[in-house]
């Protein structure tokens, strides 16, 4: 039987000090190989990936919610989805869980959330927590293929059962005790009938599963392979480069002067360059031939190679895939004003973060059997967004207005309200209230700068 050296063995590094202490060490670099990584694992050990995921996902984690009646807008208090998702499971807080799963969302494509009942309740109410699956631990009954099945049959698709962490746990769960949350549109793999596939590494170790499945998506990762290779690749040229530069070529040269050197010789010129300690011990920095001796140094510089420059472009690349704009984070090292990175940020919050909130609370919609309620979430709350806040607050005062300055010239009021977008059922009270509190402002504001002109021209 052949002998085969186990991997923690091949990670060991043997190192010396000059005191003559040894020791060995395990890990090298092996470890930043992408080689059958999935998208999970390259998304936490990325340097410039993972801290891209981090900011998004903790930005996606600060969200608000509140459970609202849908004709008076009124807060239903103490709503029990409410307080679970302010402590989902025993091992996550609220943003924990909102962070984790934008994460993977972002990470595999899709996002699987395991609704765990209280044992033999099957009602939304009875569920006791939330728990976040790893969708490469999922696995679909053989010959799973999804069908294009009429309402009356979802209970079909509902009550088939998955395996989950089969090596593990080895759960079973019914499709109907799971949410998914899609980044990329799901299906569309199968409107453009290429194959789907479960566990799917950047680099090889794809895992197909046959037949079509709906619930199958790709992630936004997939399209950046090559940036993502390329960026790991980059860092690890430049990580050889440092720890070969300082090399010394030593050799003979030509006519009829050149003596040859002895063994020993030739080994004293050699440790001479040679680090006697540490995690450099015993590494030649020099060679030497037998001959008259010349030198050359062999040191490389870095910016010539470009590898700085290729991480930018790379780096600039996967930020553009996320939709995170420049004056937000770059790798340029450029300067942005306040205003430019407050407006690209209540624009991200605005166009990224809201809609991917939005489509999460559709999923959770479907728990409150209460139609007349809604579940609503935002980001409001962000000082970043008080600034949107004060334009919109500035419209709807300019709305009061124009409204008052319609129902003066006679016209109906439900014509003047209809074209100035107020809701008819609001009180003209109420309107005329906003309209009276803006002029005394603004009469205040006036009053204050007439005293200070005044007080100006009496001294």
């Amino acid at each position: 039987m052949a002998w085969s050296t186990p991997n923690w063995i091949r990670n060991l590094t043997y190192t010396r000090d000059k005191s003559g202490n040894h020791w060995y060490m395990q890990g090298g670099n092996n470890d930043w190989s992408m080689e059958g990584k999935t998208n999970l694992d390259i998304s936490q050990n990325h340097p410039i990936l993972t801290p891209a995921l981090l900011f998004r996902a903790k930005l996606f984690s600060q969200a608000e919610f509140k459970v609202i009646h849908k004709d008076t807008g009124k807060e239903r208090k103490n709503h029990w989805l409410i307080e679970l998702m302010n402590s989902p499971n025993f091992y996550q807080t609220q943003s924990d869980f909102l962070e984790s799963l934008d994460f993977m969302q972002i990470a595999q494509g899709k996002a699987v959330v395991y609704k765990k009942h209280r044992i033999g309740f099957d009602d939304s109410k009875d569920i006791e927590a939330f728990y976040l699956l790893n969708i490469d631990l999922m696995k679909w009954p053989d010959g799973y293929d999804s069908k294009m099945l009429n309402r009356s049959a979802d209970n079909d698709i509902k009550n088939i059962e998955i395996v989950y962490d089969e090596e593990g746990e080895n759960l079973k769960i019914k499709v109907k005790d799971l949410m998914f949350f899609y980044d990329l549109p799901n299906m569309l793999s199968q409107l453009s009938g290429s194959s789907q596939t479960r566990g799917s590494s950047l680099v090889g170790g794809t895992n197909t599963v046959g037949g079509s499945n709906f619930f199958e998506v790709k992630s936004r990762l997939d399209g950046l392979r090559q940036t993502l290779i390329n960026t790991q690749d980059s860092l690890l040229a430049k990580n050889i480069i440092l720890k070969t530069n300082g090399k010394e070529l030593i050799t003979g040269g030509a006519g009829s002067n050149t003596f040859p050197m002895s063994d020993d010789d030739k080994e004293k010129a050699e440790n001479l360059y040679q680090t006697g300690y540490g995690l450099g011990w015993n590494r030649k920095r020099g060679i030497v031939t037998k001959a008259n001796l010349t030198h050359k140094s062999l040191h490389i510089a870095l910016r010539d190679l470009g590898l700085d420059e290729s991480v930018k472009v790379d780096g600039n690349l996967i930020y553009t895939a996320l939709h995170i704009p420049k004056d937000i984070i770059s790798l340029e090292a450029k300067k942005t004003t306040y205003n430019n990175f407050k407006e690209s940020m209540v624009s991200y919050v605005q166009n990224e973060m809201q809609p991917t909130l939005d489509s999460f609370i559709a999923v959770l919609q479907g728990l409150i059997e209460d139609t007349n309620l809604k579940l609503v979430g935002s980001y409001e709350h962000l000082p970043i967004m008080q600034f949107i806040l004060k334009e919109r607050y500035e419209g709807i005062i300019l709305k009061a207005k124009a409204l008052n300055d319609l129902l003066r010239t006679g016209i109906p009021q439900d014509i003047a309200l209809d074209m100035t977008g107020f809701d008819k059922s609001m009180k003209l009270e109420e309107i005329q209230m906003i309209v009276n509190g803006n002029e005394q402002n603004q009469s205040s504001s006036s009053g204050q700068e007439t005293t200070a002109e005044d007080s100006g021209e009496t001294e």
